[in-house]
């Protein structure tokens, strides 16, 4: 009886581990039958983000509106001291004059500071004689007369040169536009001497764009300005489209309240914003695959979700904005930070299994190869120096 009862539990453990090996089994036939791809993907995920349709272009810091100093009579530039361009602040001394006048009054002063330093020496020297018990107290009374008197009319030559120095003063925070004064060269009153621009007064203008690009463009929207070579960036407002006079091209001037690092005529890059869409779901462009439906009419677009086993499953999905870059995606159980395929091909297929881009492995390689390329470089180098020494000692033979 009890050889019965462990021959009957055997069969029925037996029983209940079959359909186990046989899920085990189909599983695995299941694995092994799953198609594989051994081409490598690129992979990213899907974001949430603002997504903005804008138009890329270059332009200059220009100046809106003008502030012109002249001169009433024809002077001589002594010195300028900042360039066309260039920021400045009030009370800066732009430009230095000269007339003869107060030339003939630097040579007066010149004169005078010479005879007081003779006159200052020579007294030195009295007082010096009187020390050692010499009688110069009438030389020293009388020298001492005449050296107050030179003071005093070297402080009345200096208040009459104050007078009559010229010099333009930027009267305002600003920029330089353009300045007609050459150092060493005559201005007169007929041409600015110099012209200015406000801080405030100052706007961007774009290069000339086609006007098929501008066709969702409008006065109001917004820019991000970037100074080229430059970290720095501005917000900015699109206030006017101007005509170039030539067919199909405009010119787009923008102005912004934040100009702190800009100089005149500096060059930027424009990134002018006419669409924004906010708190989507996005994809790079070339991860969504549009086909034709099957009745041909319609399309259809699909993105490939990728697991942690590398499977792929194909997702159709609703597509929205798109900016060249970026493109809204939307659909059932779409959601912020799935997994997919961003370069897919003819080859990819729902549920194959692919292999990632190893990004580690990729940077890798690149050392490697930029190392070897730099080993050949250096040895190319020591080969052509090695051929010109030759050829050197050849010529040198041949002149023998």
């Amino acid at each position: 009886k009890k050889e019965k009862t462990l021959i009957i539990n055997k069969k029925d453990n037996i029983i209940w581990l079959l359909p186990c090996i046989l899920i085990f089994v189909i599983l695995l036939m299941v694995g092994m039958c799953t198609p594989r791809i051994n081409e490598k993907y690129m992979v990213d995920t899907t974001k949430r983000e603002t997504l903005e349709i804008f138009t890329k272009m270059k332009g200059k810091v220009e100046a809106k509106d003008f502030l012109s100093i002249g001169l009433d009579v024809q002077l001589q530039v002594d010195d300028v001291f900042f360039k066309e361009g260039a920021r400045i602040k009030k009370g800066d001394i732009l430009i230095k004059f000269s007339d003869y006048k107060e030339r003939d009054l630097n040579s007066k002063m010149q004169e005078l500071k010479q005879n007081l330093a003779v006159k200052n020496s020579q007294l030195r020297f009295l007082k010096n004689q009187y020390g050692e018990g010499a009688d110069t107290t009438n030389d020293i009374n009388n020298l001492t007369g005449e050296i107050k008197a030179l003071e005093g009319e070297l402080i009345k030559l200096n208040n009459e040169s104050g007078l009559v120095r010229r010099a333009v003063i930027s009267p305002i925070d600003g920029y330089i536009v353009k300045i007609n004064a050459l150092k060493g060269q005559y201005a007169d009153s007929l041409t600015p001497v110099i012209v200015l621009a406000k801080e405030q007064d100052v706007k961007i203008v774009s290069d000339p764009v086609r006007e098929s690009q501008l066709q969702y463009v409008n006065v109001g929207n917004t820019a991000s300005i970037s100074v080229i070579n430059n970290n720095n960036s501005y917000e900015a407002i699109l206030y006017k489209i101007n005509d170039t006079g030539i067919e199909n091209l405009k010119t787009l001037e923008f102005l912004t309240s934040d100009f702190k690092n800009l100089s005149l005529n500096q060059e930027v890059n424009i990134r002018l914003i006419h669409q924004k869409k906010e708190n989507v779901i996005t994809v790079p462009v070339n991860a969504v695959v549009k086909r034709k439906s099957r009745n041909g009419k319609t399309d259809k677009y699909y993105i490939y979700l990728i697991d942690k086993n590398n499977k792929v499953t194909e997702k159709e999905v609703l597509v929205g904005m798109n900016n060249g870059e970026k493109i809204e995606i939307s659909g059932e159980n779409i959601k912020e930070g799935m997994e997919i395929v961003v370069n897919p091909n003819d080859k990819i297929k729902n549920n194959v299994i692919v292999k990632r881009i190893d990004y580690k492995e990729i940077k890798e390689n690149r050392e490697r190869e930029l190392e070897k390329l730099q080993r050949e470089n250096e040895q190319k180098k020591k080969d052509i120096e090695k051929n010109e020494a030759e050829i050197i000692r050849l010529k040198r033979n041949e002149k023998k």
